[in-house]
C-alpha cells in the first residue's frame, strides 16, 4: 500500500510475546512495540491529532507556531506532524531529557529551549511555565499542553484502545507508565466500556506523586527527582481520572533501566527506559495476584526506541556514575 504522507502509517503497531524476562510468571506478557511508528514512538499517535484538534478548534492557523513542554517524544510527533502541514515548532524541555531526544526535535527545524528539571508548573522556570510565556508573546502561536488537553485522552480512546482490542481479542490486564495519562486513561476507558473484566495498570517512578495520590488520596512521601524519562509527575495533569485505573505500581529507577537492558539482551528488543519500567511493574503486579492471573493475557506499552537513549541507560559510563552498575561491570559479552 502507498500512503499520501507518513502521517498515515502511524498505529498498527506489532505485539510480540515475551518470553524469557517473563519467564516463571503465571500470565503470559505481551509487549505492544510503540517504536515500530514513523517517528519512534507512541506519541506519534497524539502528534498529529493535538494538532488536528487544534486546527479544528480554530485556534491553530496557516504558518502559525505550535508550542509545548515535552520530555521529547511528543515533540517529536508534533514536529512530524507540524512538518507536513507547514508549521513551526518551539519546544521547551527539562534538562534530564536525553542528549538524542534533544538533537532529534531540532534536525526536525524545531527551537528547543532546556529548563531544569523536577519544578512544578507554576514555577516560572519550568518547562511548562516558560512554554505558557512564550505561546503568550509569540504571535499567531497555541500552546498544545498535552498534561490538560482532553484531546490527548480523546486519541487514545478512538484510536490506540480499539486497535488494541481488535489484536488482542481476550487480553485481560493492560499496564502502562503513566505521565501525561493519556494512554493509560485513553485505553482504560475504551476497554473498560467494551471488556470491563480487563484490568488497568499505570506504573509510576518513586519520587513522582501518583502512587501516593491513588492509593491514598494524598502524596505521602515527598517528591524527589528520578532519571527514567517520560514517566511520573510532580503534580497531578488535568486530564487524569483516577476511576479509569485500577492499580498504580511503583518502580525506582534501578530496576527499571537494568530491566531495559535485560529486555535487549534476552529478548532482541531494543526499547526506552520507561519500557523497561513498565514491564518491572507488570511482573509486579503479577506476582501479588497470586493464581488469578494463571494462564490470562497481560499487555505491556513500550513507548519508545532504544536509539534515544545511547548516551544514558545504555551507556556503561553513564550507568556506572549513577550507581546502576557495579565498577568493574561491563556490556555484555555474547
Amino acid at each position: 500500500m502507498i500512503h499520501n504522507s507518513v502521517l498515515e502509517v502511524i498505529g498498527n503497531t506489532p505485539i510480540v510475546r515475551l518470553n524469557k524476562v517473563a519467564a516463571g510468571v503465571k500470565a503470559h506478557v505481551y509487549a505492544k512495540l510503540e517504536f515500530a511508528n514513523p517517528g519512534g514512538s507512541l506519541k506519534d499517535r497524539v502528534g498529529w491529532w493535538l494538532i488536528a484538534d487544534a486546527e479544528h478548534r480554530g485556534v491553530l492557523k496557516p504558518g502559525g507556531v505550535v508550542i509545548e513542554a515535552t520530555g521529547g517524544n511528543t515533540g517529536v510527533g508534533l514536529a512530524m506532524a507540524a512538518a507536513v502541514k507547514g508549521y513551526q515548532c518551539i519546544f521547551v524541555v527539562p534538562e534530564k531529557v536525553s542528549a538524542e531526544k534533544q538533537k532529534t526535535l531540532r534536525a526536525f527545524g524545531a527551537r528547543v529551549i532546556v529548563t531544569p528539571t523536577g519544578l512544578l508548573p507554576d514555577d516560572p522556570r519550568s518547562n511548562y511555565a516558560v512554554a505558557r510565556r512564550l505561546a503568550d508573546e509569540t504571535p499567531n502561536a497555541i500552546y498544545i499542553d498535552q498534561y490538560n488537553n482532553p484531546a490527548n485522552l480523546d486519541h487514545h480512546y478512538r484510536y490506540t484502545g480499539p486497535e488494541i482490542l481488535r489484536q488482542m481479542p481476550d487480553i485481560d490486564a493492560f499496564v502502562a507508565g503513566i505521565g501525561t495519562g493519556g494512554t493509560v486513561m485513553g485505553v482504560g476507558k475504551f476497554l473498560k466500556e467494551h471488556k470491563p473484566g480487563v484490568d488497568i495498570i499505570a506504573v509510576d517512578p518513586i519520587g513522582s506523586v501518583i502512587h501516593d495520590t491513588f492509593k491514598y488520596g494524598e502524596s505521602r512521601s515527598p517528591s524527589k527527582s528520578y532519571l527514567v524519562e517520560g514517566i511520573g509527575k510532580q503534580w497531578l495533569p488535568g486530564i487524569f481520572d483516577f476511576k479509569l485505573i485500577d492499580d498504580v505500581v511503583q518502580i525506582n529507577d534501578k530496576e527499571s533501566f537494568l530491566m531495559t537492558r535485560k529486555i535487549l539482551t534476552d529478548e532482541g528488543i531494543f526499547a526506552g527506559a520507561s519500557s523497561g519500567s513498565a514491564v518491572v511493574g507488570a511482573l509486579r503486579w503479577i506476582a501479588d495476584q497470586g493464581d488469578r492471573l494463571d494462564g490470562k493475557k497481560v499487555l505491556v506499552i513500550f513507548v519508545d526506541s532504544g536509539y534515544r537513549y545511547i548516551s544514558k541507560v545504555y551507556d556503561d559510563d553513564w550507568m556506572r556514575k549513577n550507581g546502576f552498575l557495579d565498577a568493574d561491570t561491563g556490556s555484555v559479552d555474547r
